[in-house]
C-alpha cells in the first residue's frame, strides 16, 4: 500500500528535523516577537531558547544594523521573500554576520515570518582581508610611480598606472597587446629569449636593462628583475621596473665628456705644441722669409682654440634655443661673401652655445670649398617629428660619395685647414644627442643636415 508523505512523517519528526537543522531557523509574529528558534540559533547567539522566545527579534540586531533589520521584516510582512546579509549581536556583545532569507507564512489566519540563516562571519572576515590586501596592493603597486606588469601567452595580464603611462596606452588598449611590441628592436631578441626560458622554468630571476618604445616613439631605458610566479594556476612572468633613462644618458654624457677632454688634451699636447715649436724655431732663425709661415701657424693655433672651445661649451647644460635665431645670426657673418637664402621656421631645440660653432663651421666650409666668386647658400629650419632640423645647402663642388663618411673623421682634410672642424662639429652634435649628415645637393653642391631634439 502506498503511504502519503504526510502520513509517513509525523509532526514530531518534522519538529525534530527543524530543531536539529544545521541552519538557524526562527519564526516571529507581526509584532516581530520571536515565537520559535532552533538549537543552531541558540548556539550561534549564546542565548537559551527561553531567553529569546517572547522577546522582540531586535534583541539580535546589531546596533548599526537595526534600520536594515526593520526594512527586511517590513518587506516580509508585505508579502515578499527577502534574501539578506546582515550583522547580529550575540549575548556576549560580539558581532557576527549571517546570510539568510525570510518569507511570509500563513497559519490559522495569521501571518508570520519564517527565516533561516547561516553564519558567514569567517567569509566576511576573509572578504575584508582581501579588501584590505587589495587596498594595500593598490596603494603599493597600482598607484606606485614605479612601472609594474604581469605577462603570459604574449599578452599583458596586469599593468599598473605607471606602466600604462610609460608605454602611453590605457589598460583597455594594453590588455590586448603583445608586450614584445614595446621592446626596442635591438633588445627584442634578448628579452624575448629570456622571457620564454623564464616562463618555461629554465631561467632564474635576474636583473638586467633594456629599452622600451612608447606610443609617441620615445625610447626609455628600464632596469628590472623579471621573475616567474604562479597566477590562477599557471606560470606567468612579473616584473617591477625602474626607469633608468636619465642615469643611462648621464653615463653616456660622462663617457662623451671624457672622450672630448681626451681630444682637447691631444690637440693641446700635439697640434698646438708642435706649431709653437715651429714658430719658435722660425723666430730663432731670424729669417724674414719664414715670417709668413710663422704667422700662418699662429692663425692655425687660433682656429684650433676656437674649434676646441665648442667642445667645452657642448659639455655644458642644455637649454631651449631657437634654431632659426642661430642660423640667422651666423649667416649675417657670410652675407658679404655669399648669396644666402633663408627659409626659416621658429623651432626650439635642446642645445647650448656650442651649436653656433657647428653652424659657423659648416658655413665656413661651404664658402671655402666653393669655386664660385659668390657661392649661393640656402639655409632651412623646420621640424620633423620630435626633431628640429637645420639644413645648409651650397652650390659648390660637393662631397664625393667615397668621402662622405670620412669628412667627419679626426684629421681628415683636403685643404690647409686643421682637419678638426667637421670632426669637432660631429662630436658636438653627438654630445647634444643629435645627428649630422651630408648628402648631395641638386644640381651641384652639398647639403649638411643637423637634427636636434626639440624642447
Amino acid at each position: 500500500m502506498k503511504i502519503k508523505m504526510s502520513e509517513k512523517f509525523t509532526a514530531r519528526f518534522w519538529k525534530k528535523m527543524v530543531d536539529d537543522s544545521l541552519t538557524g531557523i526562527y519564526v516571529c509574529d507581526r509584532n516581530l516577537i520571536i515565537i520559535y528558534v532552533n538549537r543552531i540559533v541558540e548556539s550561534s547567539t549564546g542565548y537559551r531558547r527561553d531567553e529569546l522566545v517572547g522577546n522582540p527579534i531586535s534583541i539580535l540586531a546589531a546596533d548599526e544594523g537595526k534600520d536594515e533589520h526593520n526594512e527586511i521584516f517590513s518587506r516580509v510582512f508585505e508579502g515578499s521573500t527577502v534574501t539578506y546579509e546582515t550583522r547580529y549581536k550575540k549575548k556576549d556583545g560580539s558581532i557576527r554576520w549571517v546570510k539568510g532569507f525570510a518569507a511570509p507564512i500563513e497559519h490559522n489566519g495569521e501571518r508570520y515570518a519564517i527565516g533561516s540563516w547561516i553564519d558567514i562571519t569567517r567569509e566576511k572576515e576573509l572578504e575584508e582581508k582581501l579588501k584590505e590586501d587589495s587596498e594595500l596592493f593598490k596603494a603599493l603597486v597600482h598607484e606606485s610611480p614605479t612601472p609594474a606588469f604581469v605577462t603570459s601567452d604574449a599578452r599583458f595580464i596586469y599593468a599598473n598606472k605607471a606602466m600604462q603611462e610609460l608605454v602611453g596606452y590605457s589598460w583597455e588598449e594594453l590588455k590586448d597587446m603583445d608586450p614584445m611590441r614595446f621592446i626596442h628592436p635591438d633588445d627584442r631578441s634578448l628579452v624575448e629569449k629570456r622571457y620564454r626560458e623564464r616562463l618555461a622554468g629554465k631561467r632564474k630571476a635576474e636583473t638586467y636593462s633594456w629599452r622600451i618604445i612608447s606610443k609617441d616613439g620615445s625610447v626609455n631605458w628600464v632596469t628590472g628583475r623579471p621573475s616567474r610566479i604562479t597566477f590562477e594556476g599557471r606560470p606567468v612572468v612579473a616584473a617591477i621596473l625602474i626607469v633608468t633613462t636619465d642615469l643611462y644618458l648621464l653615463t653616456e654624457e660622462l663617457k662623451k665628456s671624457r672622450e672630448y677632454l681626451t681630444v682637447i688634451n691631444k690637440i693641446l699636447r700635439h697640434d698646438i705644441l708642435n706649431d709653437l715649436t715651429v714658430i719658435r724655431g722660425y723666430i730663432e732663425m731670424g729669417d724674414d722669409a719664414l715670417r709668413d709661415v710663422a704667422l700662418s701657424k699662429i692663425d692655425r693655433i687660433q682656429t684650433l682654440i676656437k674649434e676646441t672651445k665648442a667642445i667645452e661649451e657642448a659639455i655644458g647644460a642644455k637649454i631651449n634655443i631657437n634654431l632659426a635665431d642661430v642660423v640667422r645670426e651666423i649667416g649675417k657673418h657670410y652675407e658679404e661673401i655669399a648669396e644666402i637664402e633663408y627659409i626659416l621656421n621658429n623651432v626650439y631645440v635642446r642645445a647650448n652655445e656650442a651649436i653656433y660653432s657647428v653652424v659657423d663651421n659648416i658655413m665656413r666650409n661651404a664658402v671655402m670649398h666653393s669655386k664660385r666668386v659668390k657661392p649661393k647658400i640656402t639655409i632651412e629650419v623646420f621640424s620633423i617629428g620630435r626633431f628640429g632640423v637645420a639644413r645648409i645647402a651650397d652650390n659648390g663642388v660637393g662631397v664625393p660619395d667615397s668621402l662622405k663618411k670620412r669628412i667627419f673623421e679626426e684629421g681628415f682634410t683636403t685643404s690647409n685647414s686643421t682637419g678638426l672642424g667637421l670632426y669637432i662639429a660631429k662630436k658636438v652634435i653627438d654630445l647634444l644627442n643629435g645627428e649630422i649628415n651630408v648628402y648631395d645637393n641638386e644640381p651641384t653642391g652639398a647639403v649638411f643636415e643637423i637634427k636636434l631634439r626639440k624642447e
